[in-house]
C-alpha cells in the first residue's frame, strides 16, 4: 500500500509539475515512456495508468480547447459513439443492469460500477487525445514521441532480460504488486508478460519506421529490445510484431524493408541460439506458444461445434467468451452491451477447457476483449465499429497528404514518421490492444493532429488571404 501511495503522487505529481511550468514536450515525452513502463499504473482505488492520469490533469485545458479540436471530423465520430455509450450505460447499468450471476462481484465490477468507471476511463482518454493531437502540431514532437517510447521499451526490455536471468522481478520489487512467484516468464516492468512483449513489439516498430540510418546505437537497442520480447514468451505479442512486419514491408518503404530484414535476421539468430544456451526456457516457451495457438494441446478443451466456436477457441479467455456470447445473442452485436460491461453477460460463455477452470461460475470473467474490433463491437455495436473505421480512414487520409503534399522537406519527414507509427499502432489495436494503457489514444491523437493541420492547409489554399484559425495557444 505505501509503495502504490508513493508510485500514485509519483504518477501525479510529475505531469503537473511539467504542466503547471509549460513543458509540455516533456510531458508529452512521459506519456509515451509511461506507454511501456507501467511501474507508475497504481490500483489503490482502481486500475489508472500514467498516461490517463496526464488525460486528467489536461481536461480543463481541453475544454477550453473545444472550440478548435470540435471541428474535427474525427473528433466528432469519437464523440457520437461517446454519446451512444452513455446512452446504452443509463440503459444497461441503471435501468435495466446487467445481472451479477456470480452474486460476490465488488461494486466497480457490478453493472453501475463499470458504467462510471469506463465513463470516466474514456473522458480521460478523449483528453490525452486532445493533448497528443495539440503537441504533435508542432515540428519535431513526433519524433519526440516516437524517442521516448523506444526508451520505454528498451528500458522494460532491459528489466524483462535481468528478471529471466535471474529470477528476480523488479516490477513486483517496485510496485508490491502480483507476485508471480515462480513463475519463469519474464514480465519487465509491466504488469504481466504480455505487457513486456507488447512493449517491446511497439519499441521495435517504432524504430524500425523512424527516419535515419541504421547507426551502431540503433541496432544495439534494437538487439536488446528484441530479447525483451522473445524472453516474455507472449503469443500475442509475437503475432502483433509479424503483423506490424508484414504491414510495413508492404506499405512502406525500402529503407524500412532494409531495417525490416536486419530484424529478422537477428531475429532468426537468437531462437537458432536460444535451444542451445538455454534449452529448458527454450522448451517452456514453445510449448507456451503452441498451448495458445492450438486449443487441442489445453487440457479439458472441447471439439468447436462450428467455424466460430473454432476461432473462439484459439483467442484469449476475455476474446472468446465475448465473441461466443455476442454470437449466441446476435441483437447486443447490433446494439452492443455498454461502456465496458460485456464482462458481465460474457462471463456465461466462457469456452471449455483450461479458461474455464481459470474463471468458474463463481468468479465470472474480470478484463475486457483485447482484439480491437470486437472490442468496439461489444461496447456500442455496429455504429461503434463504424465509427472507429471513419476515424481510421480519415486520419490516414489526412496523413498520407502531409506526407507526400508538404513543402518542405522536414515537414514531410515529420508526417512520413507519424502516418508510419499511425498504422502500425492500427494494425496493432486490430490484432491485440493494450489494456494496461492507454496506447491507442496516443495513435489516435497522432491522427487527430494531421487531420487538423490538413484541415487548416485545405482552408489556407481556399482563402489565401484570410487569416488560418489555428488551434488557439495553450493556456499559462
Amino acid at each position: 500500500m505505501i509503495q502504490q501511495a508513493i508510485l500514485l503522487c509519483a504518477a501525479v505529481l510529475i505531469p503537473a509539475l511539467l504542466l503547471a511550468l509549460g513543458k509540455t514536450r516533456l510531458l508529452l515525452g512521459w506519456v509515451g515512456f509511461t506507454l511501456s513502463v507501467h511501474v507508475f499504473d497504481t490500483a489503490l482505488l482502481t486500475n489508472l495508468p500514467a498516461g490517463r492520469v496526464v488525460g486528467l490533469l489536461y481536461l480543463p485545458l481541453m475544454l477550453l480547447a473545444a472550440p478548435s479540436w470540435l471541428r474535427l471530423p474525427p473528433a466528432r465520430a469519437w464523440l457520437i459513439n461517446f454519446a451512444y455509450l452513455l446512452v446504452l450505460g443509463v440503459m444497461f447499468g441503471f435501468l435495466w443492469p446487467w445481472p451479477d450471476t456470480t452474486g460476490n462481484r465488488p461494486l466497480m465490477m457490478t453493472a453501475p460500477g463499470r458504467t462510471i468507471i469506463f465513463t470516466i476511463r474514456l473522458i480521460s482518454d478523449l483528453s490525452l487525445t486532445v493533448f497528443v493531437a495539440r503537441q504533435l502540431r508542432r515540428p519535431g514532437n513526433i519524433r519526440v514521441l516516437g524517442q521516448a517510447i523506444i526508451l520505454g521499451a528498451a528500458l522494460t526490455a532491459l528489466a524483462g532480460i535481468f528478471n529471466f536471468v535471474t529470477k528476480i522481478d523488479p516490477y513486483y520489487l517496485i510496485t508490491g504488486l502480483r507476485d508471480l512467484g515462480g513463475n519463469q516468464r519474464a514480465r519487465g516492468l509491466s504488469f504481466e508478460p504480455r505487457g513486456l512483449g507488447m512493449a517491446c513489439a511497439y519499441g521495435l516498430m517504432v524504430l524500425i519506421v523512424m527516419p535515419g540510418r541504421l547507426s551502431l546505437q540503433r541496432l544495439a537497442v534494437l538487439g536488446v529490445t528484441l530479447l525483451g520480447l522473445l524472453v516474455s514468451y507472449s503469443t500475442s505479442a509475437l503475432a502483433i510484431f509479424v503483423a506490424g512486419l508484414a504491414a510495413s514491408w508492404l506499405f512502406l518503404s525500402n529503407r524500412v524493408r532494409l531495417s525490416i530484414a536486419a530484424v529478422l535476421l537477428g531475429m532468426a539468430g537468437l531462437i537458432a541460439i536460444a535451444p542451445l544456451v538455454v534449452p529448458q526456457q527454450f522448451a517452456i516457451a514453445v510449448q507456451s506458444v503452441q498451448q495458445r495457438l492450438d486449443p487441442s494441446s489445453r487440457p479439458l478443451s472441447e471439439e468447436p461445434d462450428n467455424l466460430v466456436e473454432a476461432i473462439a477457441f484459439r483467442m484469449d479467455s476475455f476474446d472468446a467468451s465475448a465473441l461466443l456470447f455476442l454470437w449466441a445473442q446476435p441483437t447486443y452485436a447490433l446494439i452492443g452491451t455498454g461502456p465496458g460491461m460485456v464482462l458481465l453477460p460474457a462471463s456465461e460463455y466462457v469456452p471449455p477447457g483450461v479458461y474455464r477452470l481459470m474463471y468458474p461460475p463463481e468468479r465470472g470473467l474480470d478484463g475486457l476483449p483485447t482484439h480491437g474490433p470486437l472490442f468496439e463491437v461489444a461496447n456500442s455495436g455496429i455504429l461503434g465499429l463504424g465509427l472507429w473505421l471513419f476515424q481510421v480512414w480519415i486520419c490516414y487520409t489526412a496523413l498520407r497528404r502531409l506526407a507526400r503534399k508538404q513543402t518542405e522537406p522536414a515537414a514531410a519527414l515529420h508526417w512520413r514518421f507519424g502516418r508510419n507509427i499511425f498504422l502500425i499502432g492500427t494494425v496493432f489495436y486490430i490484432i491485440q490492444m493494450s489494456m494496461n494503457a492507454p496506447t491507442w489514444s496516443v495513435i489516435l491523437g497522432i491522427g487527430w493532429a494531421a487531420s487538423a493541420v490538413s484541415a487548416q492547409r485545405r482552408q489556407m489554399a481556399e482563402q489565401p488571404e484570410a487569416q488560418s484559425p489555428g488551434l488557439p495557444p495553450l493556456p499559462a
